[in-house]
């Protein structure tokens, strides 16, 4: 009780409304800035499922001499490796063709029995971002999981079914569709069923697991086809929306697939704008911590002498330094109260005003991260405050 009463005595208001006020500015500023970004993340995020969104597809334009085959559509060995070389380029992946017929079939209660030609590529399984129990296939297994381009359910719901009497249908009903998949080839063919795992915005292809494709060539392509070059090649990106990436296609006349170059940019941006603030908003912090530091170092030297005198009377240390512990403990977390709920009032203004701007804007990021960064800011300046009080009390102990 008499170390709360000296404490009390030579107290700052004005020195620690300053702190609470600084430590308030800068701590809400890092709290904002990061649950904004997790929150406009996927504004700026792709909508395809499965392509990762730092993946872009790249294959050489379609010209007129490209009809008489006096120029190829394939990629050299010398084209990839000058891809490869770009300083935007993390890894590339080739895709793969079927070499061999494919023939699939569909009947159920739903739809009348209708058969088509198609066929199937694949891509490296590490650019696929699907679930891996979705997506795997092993040898001799009788089940094929495919996906399939969006567009293809547009164009089948919106033409193809309204022109032949037939039913339209929703994702979730074509995924329980069964599919009879016939392969052929080399003399031999064999039946497989097959199922949707999905659909794809930014591959206008049909995908079949790389297992599958490789082991099915093998057994029914031709051989004269099995070591072609590919005609497409996916490129994994470090920054999507880097101004190379366009320039460097663009000179080499490859096309980019459903590029979003400016989506990148702003998402580069978007970055770049909340790694600012955040860098402002711990500048302000450690100020005002710096601010607290001495304005307890300022409280302990004004009562050095009685500090002194406590000691000699039998209080220890630590029972001197804890009322100004006590003190910097309940200030820093009465800041981090404040800026917390100040936080949550302004992100409840600005998802409102998105949400108006982007229809069925997918802004239901959680708070917990958000929580658990302030609360380790928190922890930090309590523990950097203890140390402090510790050590200036053992140097007016000497």
């Amino acid at each position: 009780m008499l170390m709360w009463k000296l404490l009390k005595k030579n107290l700052s208001i004005p020195q620690l409304a300053g702190y609470v006020f600084a430590g308030f500015t800068g701590l809400s500023i890092i709290l904002f800035g990061i649950q904004f970004y997790a929150d406009t993340k996927p504004l700026y995020s792709s909508n395809d499922s499965f392509l990762k969104p730092d993946f872009l597809v790249i294959n050489k334009k379609v010209s007129t001499l490209s009809n008489f085959s006096l120029v190829s559509n394939t990629f050299s060995e010398k084209d990839v490796d000058d891809i490869k070389q770009q300083p935007f380029v993390k890894k590339i992946g080739f895709f793969t063709s079927s070499k061999f017929g494919i023939r699939a079939s569909v009947s159920s209660s739903t739809f009348r029995q209708f058969h088509t030609e198609m066929f199937f590529e694949s891509v490296p399984d590490d650019f696929i971002d699907v679930q891996n129990e979705k997506w795997t296939w092993a040898d001799e297994q009788d089940n094929i999981p495919i996906i399939i381009p969006r567009t293809y359910l547009t164009l089948y719901n919106f033409g193809f079914a309204q022109t032949q009497g037939l039913p339209q249908v929703s994702e979730n009903l074509v995924e329980k569709i069964k599919l009879t998949v016939t392969v052929y080839g080399n003399g031999k063919s064999k039946n497989f069923d097959a199922h949707i795992a999905g659909f794809s915005d930014k591959l206008n292809t049909i995908l079949a697991p790389e297992s599958f494709l490789k082991w099915a060539n093998a057994e029914y392509g031709s051989e004269n086809e099995k070591t072609s070059m590919p005609s497409r090649i996916l490129v994994e990106t470090y920054n999507p929306g880097d101004p190379l990436i366009a320039k460097y296609f663009g000179e080499k006349n490859y096309e980019i697939a459903d590029y979003r170059g400016n989506t990148g940019k702003a998402a580069y941006f978007l970055r770049l704008v909340i790694m600012t603030v955040l860098a402002i908003g711990l500048i302000i912090t450690l100020l005002a911590v710096s601010l607290m530091l001495l304005s307890i170092s300022l409280l302990i030297y004004k009562n050095r002498e009685k500090l002194e005198n406590m000691i000699l009377l039998g209080y220890s240390r630590s029972a001197v330094a804890k009322p100004y512990q006590i003190l910097g403990l309940s200030l820093t977390a009465f800041i981090f109260a404040l800026a917390f709920v100040t936080v949550l009032i302004f992100r409840n203004f600005y998802i409102a005003k998105i949400s108006v701007l982007f229809d069925n804007a997918n802004m239901d990021s959680s708070l917990i991260f958000t929580f658990l960064s302030g609360f380790a800011i928190l922890f930090a300046i309590c523990l950097i405050n203890a140390l402090w009080i510790r050590k200036k009390v053992n140097q007016t102990a000497k």
